[in-house]
């Protein structure tokens, strides 16, 4: 594996990303729909714009996993492939300080949206 398989998402102005894989094993549509939006609610209410680093995405993001009673691994999951497509990457939060703030946050209302325009949530099946 070459640095471009596991960061190449860091040159890309817009992912095409896939319902099937952004939705984690454990998880269903809506649940990564609602996991989804409450981290970039987290996101933007926990972390400025200034000083957007790592040791400032992750304790609020683990607050609330521990809040929801999920298991961390599958929304931090859920939040790596919408900002980078892939399930491999460089370690979750490092990533984001990589993509930035507001690349961050894009990408995860991109993936919301996708989520909220798929079948599965559409129909309720």
């Amino acid at each position: 594996m070459v640095i471009g398989d596991l960061a190449g998402f860091l040159w890309i102005d817009q992912l095409s990303l896939d319902v099937e894989l952004l939705v984690p094993q454990r998880w269903d549509a809506a649940t990564t729909l609602e996991g989804l939006q409450a981290a970039r609610e987290t996101i933007v209410e926990a972390v400025g714009p200034v000083t957007f680093e790592a040791d400032e995405l992750e304790p609020p993001l683990r607050a609330l996993v521990e809040a929801r009673g999920w298991k961390a691994g599958d929304l931090f999951m859920a939040i790596r492939v919408a900002v980078t497509g892939r399930t491999a990457t460089p370690p979750l939060f490092d990533t984001l300080v990589a993509l930035g703030r507001e690349r961050t946050l894009e990408r995860l209302r991109a993936a919301i949206e996708l989520l909220e325009r798929s079948p599965v949530i559409v129909d309720g099946t």
